[in-house]
């Protein structure tokens, strides 16, 4: 672990290339940078095309290429003096990485276990037991720049202020069918909206996150029909569903709500982003570096020895012998009862 310190960035370029539904949390990162040195640095990220609406007023919108040739070129031709990666994952961004150092950047800092070979000289080892992802970020940017933040203020972009944030007066249930464990929660899902709308309407969106075409609305559709087959016919008529809405509808869905719950991580951190309480359910994932960032946030998860399996989002091949044991053994009363609780708590 290097220690010196990064005073003058220079032109900067950070760089996320994490999974699309989390890039959310680069956001207070790029907030921090922006306040701190007076300047918007260059933002590259996966799916950018969701992640820099919230960004904008931070950073400017980079298109890095996917070669290590071209990436060093990229790299020379801009002259950046500092370049900064986002991502956990020490294996992710090698070629940029060593592009960066072949290409004489100057300051080139990003998470790195301790005492390992890297192309970095400012890095920080990764916890993916117990320390919040975003909190990750912000002792990562003290430790760059020096100097302790006193006044870490949440940023707030205007696309969620108040007069957007009116449109939807009920709840939300968000699935991303890009998550493997959706489709396991098909019952307790039935469940869940059997008995809420006993009560309440609620709205219901299907999303994939991945993929794009006739082949993901297909997807959506069969599984709406799939999900349907055991509602009641209270539930049918108290649901509004809503099939893969676009990008940039996600915030004011999130931000009007009365409450967010689900598997669908991009809504649900967008609904912590605007603080509305939102429930998640977690099974591969640490919950407790990935879930949404808020006060008013909660996930719901099963003691299983062998979650979590993962240490970073993405891809998931459940390797125990009964398979996907954290989402199946998981109730639908429980998950209205878990939520039913936080809602009278939030009051």
């Amino acid at each position: 672990m290097k220690l010196r310190r990064i005073q003058y960035p220079g032109k900067t370029l950070i760089v996320s290339t994490g999974d699309p539904r989390y890039q959310l949390f680069a956001t207070y990162f790029l907030s921090l940078w922006h306040r701190r040195f007076n300047a918007k640095p260059d933002f590259f990220a996966v799916g950018k095309e969701k992640a820099l609406p919230l960004c904008e007023d931070f950073s400017y919108p980079s298109d890095l290429p996917e070669k290590f040739l071209k990436q060093w070129f990229f790299l020379l031709a801009h002259k950046y003096k500092t370049v900064v990666f986002l991502n956990p994952d020490p294996k992710a961004d090698r070629s940029l990485r060593w592009a960066c150092r072949l290409a004489g950047v100057t300051n080139r800092a990003g998470f790195a276990p301790l005492r390992s070979w890297t192309p970095l000289n400012h890095s920080l080892p990764y916890n993916a037991e117990n320390h919040h992802f975003v909190h990750q970020l912000k002792i990562f940017f003290e430790h760059l720049s020096g100097e302790k933040v006193a006044d870490w203020q949440m940023p707030r972009p205007p696309e969620i202020g108040d007069s957007e944030a009116s449109g939807n007066v009920q709840g939300l249930i968000a699935m991303d069918l890009a998550d493997a464990a959706t489709e396991h929660l098909t019952p307790q899902l039935q469940k869940l909206l059997n008995l809420i709308t006993r009560s309440e309407s609620c709205t219901l969106v299907i999303r994939s996150s991945r993929g794009e075409g006739d082949t993901q609305a297909a997807g959506i559709k069969s599984y709406a029909k799939k999900l349907s087959a055991y509602m009641t016919e209270r539930a049918i008529e108290n649901t509004q569903l809503v099939l893969n809405p676009p990008v940039e509808k996600l915030l004011p869905l999130a931000a009007g709500a009365l409450w967010v719950t689900g598997t669908d991580a991009e809504l649900l951190n967008l609904a912590a982003f605007s603080s509305v309480p939102s429930l998640s359910l977690f099974g591969p994932l640490n919950e407790r570096v990935w879930q949404p960032f808020s006060t008013r946030a909660r996930a719901l998860t099963g003691e299983f020895a062998c979650r979590p399996c993962t240490p970073f989002p993405g891809e998931v091949i459940c390797k125990n012998p009964n398979a996907w044991q954290c989402m199946r053994d998981l109730s639908g009363e429980l998950w209205a009862a878990s939520l039913s609780a936080q809602l009278r708590r939030a009051k």
